[in-house]
């Protein structure tokens, strides 16, 4: 388990994971920004939390797709370890109910999509059968998530709001691919390495990096492992509303501490929520406050997480921790 110090500092740049370590120290009532980033980069040694970025498919014309696959007894690993290598299959978990593996797919728009499904998902041995979902909305995604570990005070002093009016959509260029790329591998490169890496200015990389975080094209985070916080259980609940629901419904649930992801997808189950709990029991628990709060909701499947193999292009072990990073060259 994280410290509570440790605890703050992952929320800190949850909520900016750019923010200067003077910002982040003041955030914490630390004096010494040089002890608060020795902390972040012990965490960092070990897996225990990092920081990615990533382009928001939706906002970019792209495709995101969750894929359930079932698998032949005995091949759930090798089947999840060989799709976690692919760049395009950003996310792998194995999971226990009516799915053996859920995959979050990203792609440039459709027909790579069905290339990608079909080229190379369909191809993998031990798996026996596929189903698509197509995310239409995210009403919330890991991004926006947070540990609740810091005061109000210290969001709005960190947060530098970016989002909360966008501006409009931008046409990222080859230059955008690039910077993306780098932050995708570490979200707080500087801007010095990041100008160096990409062939470009420190001015320009700045410009070109806020530009895309005002217009949401692109997604920093900071991400930690789970069960260290206390949550060691991941559920993804796949529900049904009316049509004229989905919006009101996604939203509120949306807004529920335990909620990861929430997004809007065509199919049997129009409404899908990732939730990360500290107990099995808690399932239970965490459906049935759904389904009060929200009638309209009749939740029709819930898959447990039974290990993350991959998260956001990142490789983690048994313990939640990372321990290796596949590039998402999607927009390559």
């Amino acid at each position: 388990m994280l410290s509570e110090s440790d605890l703050a500092l992952v929320n800190a740049l949850q909520v900016w994971p750019r923010a200067s370590w003077s910002a982040v120290a003041t955030s914490l009532g630390v004096r010494s920004a040089e002890a608060v980033a020795r902390r972040w980069d012990r965490l960092t040694a070990r897996g225990d939390a990092w920081t990615t970025a990533y382009f928001r498919a939706l906002s970019t014309g792209g495709t995101v797709a969750l894929v359930t696959a079932r698998c032949r007894p005995g091949t759930k690993e090798q089947v999840a370890t060989t799709l976690a290598e692919d760049s395009c299959c950003i996310s792998v978990e194995i999971t226990a109910g009516t799915q053996d593996l859920l995959l979050t797919v990203a792609a440039q728009d459709l027909e790579a999509l069905n290339h990608y499904l079909v080229q190379h998902v369909e191809q993998v041995a031990g798996l026996t059968a596929t189903t698509t979902a197509l995310v239409t909305r995210f009403y919330s995604e890991g991004a926006n998530w947070r540990l609740h570990a810091l005061g109000a005070s210290a969001h709005i002093a960190l947060d530098p709001g970016f989002g909360q009016q966008p501006a409009p959509s931008i046409a990222f260029t080859g230059l955008d691919r690039k910077l993306a790329g780098l932050l995708s591998a570490d979200g707080r490169t500087s801007y010095a390495q990041l100008a160096d890496e990409a062939g470009t200015s420190q001015a320009t990389a700045r410009r070109r990096i806020t530009a895309m975080l005002r217009s949401r094209v692109l997604a920093l985070r900071c991400e930690v492992a789970a069960p260290l916080v206390g949550l060691p259980v991941t559920a993804t609940l796949r529900g049904r509303v009316a049509a004229l629901d989905v919006d009101r419904v996604g939203a509120g649930l949306a807004g529920l501490a335990p909620v990861r992801m929430c997004a809007a997808v065509t199919g049997e189950h129009n409404l899908v929520a990732t939730v990360w709990l500290p107990s099995i029991s808690a399932i239970q628990q965490f459906e049935q406050a759904a389904t009060r709060n929200f009638p309209a909701l009749v939740v029709h499947d819930t898959l447990v997480n039974l290990r993350t193999v991959k998260r956001m292009g990142r490789l983690l072990d048994r313990s939640g921790r990372a321990t290796g990073f596949v590039p998402m060259r999607v927009w390559s």
